[in-house]
């Protein structure tokens, strides 16, 4: 068991000495302290760190091997991560571990009422799931789900010589696709939001392990998919919580059913130096994260 190294293991607010800790168990990677790849561990991991920014919380982050849980689990019956303790509170499934948070820390930003975006979003990650443990390389239900998501993001985001916040502006002139930095949209709102936690994290996953341990490509066409996902990748909440490639790899490579690395490749992947795809096929900033 150990302290996440990057982000630190305690992130604070300005008044943090005031603030209640937290502490959140996530799993560890295979070195057997940095993060490893859960897509869900992540989530909270945003959302904790978003509601830190705001000075409502502090909180701890630790890794841990789900596989030989630390004694605080056994006394507070945890078996899962990512699992969170307050006090003598504590949490293992996922929607008990944000109902809490939102309930007994409110605030943050998180809040959305859209449907649409719900809608736009319900299918990726099972047709991912299906796609990379199935043996045949048909990826078509996959395609469609991801131009579902495309086609709300392009919908919902106006192009007005970058991203706007939904407003739409011609007197420049100017609609191509050129991304900018300082003016960006999520997926329901120009900030993250509890649906964005949840999304972008199976999204990472979905692109990394798909052309890993199958070859697949998003398509280079979905534009509103790789302008949100460039939105992420230049807001340090994602960045700072988002696990290596390698991680996410052999997450994926590890659950049954899915495409096997040989025991060499395996190995190698687990000892490289972590690398990060956060660059986009667009006229864009390619942001690069090197662990120190």
């Amino acid at each position: 068991m150990g302290s996440v190294g990057q982000p630190p293991a305690v992130v604070a607010g300005a008044a943090a000495g005031d603030k209640e800790e937290v502490t959140v168990y996530v799993k560890a990677g295979v070195d057997g302290e940095r993060m490893g790849a859960c897509p869900f561990c992540q989530r909270v991991f945003m959302v904790l760190l978003i509601k830190s920014q705001y000075n409502i919380l502090r909180f701890k982050v630790i890794t841990v091997n789900p596989a030989k849980p630390p004694p605080e689990f056994k006394a507070l019956g945890l078996k899962h991560v990512p699992a969170l303790i307050h006090g003598d509170d504590g949490y293992d499934a996922l929607d008990d571990i944000i109902q809490y948070l939102d309930t007994k820390f409110p605030g943050g930003g998180l809040e959305y009422n859209n449907p649409d975006a719900d809608l736009a979003t319900k299918d990726f990650f099972s047709k991912f799931c299906f796609y990379i443990k199935a043996v045949n390389q048909d990826p078509s239900k996959l395609d469609q789900a991801l131009q579902k998501l495309n086609h709300f993001l392009e919908k919902c985001t106006s192009i007005t010589n970058g991203l706007t916040n939904g407003d739409t502006n011609h007197e420049n002139g100017d609609e191509d696709d050129h991304l900018h930095e300082d003016s960006i949209q999520y997926m329901c709102s120009d900030h993250l939001t509890h649906l964005d936690c949840e999304v972008l994290p199976k999204l990472q996953h979905l692109r990394v392990a798909s052309k890993a341990l199958k070859d697949y490509d998003i398509p280079t066409y979905l534009r509103g998919f790789w302008r949100y996902l460039h939105a992420a990748y230049t807001h340090q909440v994602f960045v700072r919580t988002c696990p290596c490639d390698q991680e996410i790899i052999l997450h994926w490579h590890d659950r049954p059913e899915t495409p096997k690395l040989s025991h060499k490749k395996h190995s190698v992947i687990a000892k490289e130096k972590p690398k990060y795809s956060f660059d986009v096929p667009v006229r864009a900033s390619v942001v690069t994260v090197v662990d120190e």
